[in-house]
């Protein structure tokens, strides 16, 4: 399940419970995303923190919406990446790719713990 929570022009993309991004989920982020980053100018971070792999479907997923953000002058940032993600974007040389922050900044720290 993708929780989404929006401050101004920031919004966090982050996961009720772990599980993986592949096949069977990452169309629904990808779509959600996508839609989010439609608006020019918006701030998308996406907390992996409970994502322990991503499959060839979720990197495609992610590099589209990086893709989108570029055109619309917009930021994809990542946060909380895992090892396991980590090395698939490795395998393909995605990781360069993206940006990937050690705090969202934007956020203020009780939007964060809502």
């Amino acid at each position: 399940m993708i929780k989404i929570k929006v401050f101004k022009n920031t919004t966090l993309v982050s996961f009720e419970s772990k599980e993986n991004l592949d096949i069977k989920n990452s169309g629904d982020l990808k779509s959600r995303m996508m839609e989010i980053m439609k608006r020019p100018f918006t701030n998308l971070i996406v907390d992996l923190e409970k994502v322990e792999k991503v499959d060839d479907e979720g990197l495609n997923a992610l590099m589209a919406v990086q893709r989108l953000s570029e055109i619309n002058q917009s930021q994809l940032s990542l946060f909380n990446v895992k090892e396991g993600v980590l090395k698939s974007m490795r395998k393909y040389d995605l990781d360069h790719y993206f940006f990937f922050c050690d705090r969202p900044k934007p956020f203020s720290d009780d939007l964060l713990m809502v």
